[in-house]
């Protein structure tokens, strides 16, 4: 498999991490177009991938990463349509909805992802949807790219929107989260890095405990909770600040501005 990317911004150079690092391909086997010289030069130096223009990309490669901006997809796909055919194009893109793409070509093979930048280490979410000419052969080729970067599930297309928002802006949040933490920690008086190390390791092992026990949250926090303790004071300060509801606000809101860009 050769995977062409098109496309060099955040999510592509996630991936491109993703999949070096698990060692699904090398990165011989990756070949990338950007407008920007100097961006494609770093992703060289980098990641020691193959660097060409567009039209190369495609030509050389048997699935392409479409990583451009939303504005840009669809004319991406004009411009290249006659290349692209039996390829399989897996687009990255925001508000780009599969029956955009389609109308393009009635013949072009369309998967819709919703990765988050996660999968640069290996935890990361990734959402699909399928267009009408994709095969399950198409699917086994995915599975096989992205299935070691983290999750990756198929989910019906009109709740990608949802998924975007509640994984792909979220971690933006648990950022913020963790310096928070890390801003008591130093308070306290640990110096910052301690802080910032344990307050990540404490977020990315109660998401394990979560994920591996399959056990509700709810019921891991309780057995966290001792009457009368330390943690049911801090629990009752973060209902009294309403941090909950912030945070259910907020993931709305993001969700509101992604359905925003997909009715443009």
């Amino acid at each position: 498999m050769v995977l062409g990317v098109i496309g060099a911004g955040n999510m592509a150079q996630a991936l491109i991490s993703g999949i070096i690092k698990s060692k699904v391909l090398e990165s011989s086997s990756i070949i990338v177009s950007n407008y920007n010289s100097k961006k494609a030069e770093d992703l060289v130096k980098k990641y020691n991938v193959l660097v060409e223009d567009n039209i190369n990309v495609i030509r050389k490669s048997n699935v392409i990463l479409l990583a451009v901006k939303p504005y840009a997809v669809i004319d991406t796909l004009n411009q290249y349509i006659e290349d692209l055919k039996d390829k399989i194009v897996i687009s990255v893109a925001a508000g780009i909805s599969i029956s955009d793409m389609e109308q393009v070509s009635s013949t072009l093979k369309i998967i819709r992802t919703m990765p988050n930048t996660p999968v640069e280490v290996c935890e990361g979410v990734i959402a699909y949807s399928k267009g009408k000419n994709i095969s399950n052969d198409d699917i086994v080729v995915l599975e096989k790219l992205f299935s070691k970067l983290g999750l990756l599930f198929y989910i019906d297309e009109n709740k990608i929107d949802a998924v975007s928002a509640l994984t792909g802006c979220s971690p933006a949040y648990i950022y913020q989260i963790i310096e928070a933490m890390s801003d008591a920690g130093v308070r306290m008086g640990l110096s910052r890095e301690l802080s910032i190390q344990l307050s990540s390791m404490a977020v990315k092992g109660a998401g394990s405990m979560v994920y591996e026990t399959n056990t509700h949250p709810a019921v891991l926090k309780d057995k966290v909770t001792s009457p009368a303790g330390s943690t049911i004071e801090g629990i009752a300060e973060m209902e009294r600040k309403g941090v909950r509801g912030v945070i259910i606000s907020a993931l709305y809101k993001a969700y509101e501005k992604t359905l925003s860009f997909t009715r443009k």
